[in-house]
């Protein structure tokens, strides 16, 4: 992310007309990339610099913070997936409660007008800001006669049925139909671990694993066993995941264990990038290792012939 330019409010007023969109854009899904796409086309249009404008931490951790609530995209994966989409300013606002009380007329006047110079503003659907609320898309409409700037919105994006939104993706994986969820994302939903020292249970079947420590705040698939793709060190392997509580083992605590097909080698300290690709079954409690281990290994023969469709590319 070397090209990513980063500014908060500290640098207002900044030196440059911006084109923006503005959101919480978790997990930068069809539906936000959209948004990028008309950012980028705005500002190219009014001579302007396009900026997405975010929030950290996400609205609901603060509002809510009983809910637990977990994202799809850390800070850092939200911020890489954006320059991706070739955008490389980025504003990233603190949300407090002191802000959620704000006004979406002083929001706009303060943040959009004042500090952004904002030439033209284009969000989603379903976009609120403000006290309780109230801002939406008439609002920047009322305000962009009264301030000069464009403000337009898009409609949702619906694939096979679904319409496209962080909840719906959320909803998806938070059931395991971590397939579809690619689909609305238009990339497979991945997160990153680091390779921690786990049981060494899986050296004993025959399956060496990668137990990796995921961040607390990252939304994970429920316990069963899913297909992945792996990167570690640059180099992009298939494998097998099991999420859960190791039953077979009587554990309580929850792991995260991915083993990777024709790899070798020691990983501990290594960071792994794991996109998930297939779900393929419950966890379940076996009478045996020897059950287990069996499992296992029609486990991988299963995504092994899944993945000779797969680019590892």
């Amino acid at each position: 992310m070397k090209g990513l330019k980063i500014f908060t409010p500290e640098d207002f007023p900044l030196e440059f007309r911006t084109a923006i969109t503005i959101g919480s854009f978790d997990g930068i899904h069809l539906g936000h990339k959209a948004l990028l796409q008309r950012a980028k086309e705005l500002a190219n249009e009014l001579k302007a610099t396009p900026v997405v404008v975010t929030f950290d931490p996400h609205p609901r951790k603060v509002l809510f913070p009983e809910s637990h609530f977990k994202l799809l995209t850390t800070i850092e994966e939200k911020l890489e997936l954006i320059e991706k989409e070739g955008i490389n300013h980025i504003c990233l606002v603190p949300f407090t409660r002191v802000l959620a009380e704000l006004s979406a007329d002083l929001f706009v006047e303060k943040y959009l007008v004042d500090g952004l110079k904002v030439q033209a503003v284009v969000v989603g659907f379903n976009f609120r800001f403000g006290k309780g609320r109230e801002g939406n898309i008439d609002v920047l409409k009322r305000l962009g006669r009264v301030f000069e700037f464009r403000a337009e919105s898009l409609g949702p994006i619906k694939v096979n049925g679904l319409t496209v939104s962080s909840s719906t993706i959320r909803g998806l994986i938070e059931k395991g139909e971590v397939e579809k969820a690619g689909e609305l994302l238009g990339h497979p939903y991945f997160f990153s671990g680091e390779v921690i020292k786990g049981k060494g249970r899986g050296v004993k079947l025959g399956f060496p694993t990668a137990n990796l420590k995921v961040p607390e705040e990252k939304l994970l698939p429920p316990p069963g066993v899913y297909g992945v793709k792996a990167m570690v060190k640059g180099q992009k392997f298939f494998g097998a995941m099991n999420i859960g509580r190791n039953p077979t083992f009587d554990e309580k605590e929850l792991s995260v264990e991915v083993h990777l097909f024709d790899f070798s080698g020691n990983l501990y300290g290594e960071v792994l990038r794991v996109e998930v690709l297939k779900f393929v079954r419950e966890e379940k409690k076996f009478a045996s290792p020897e059950e287990l281990r069996l499992q296992i290994k029609k486990d991988c023969e299963f995504l092994k012939n899944c993945f000779k469709s797969f680019p590892l590319s």
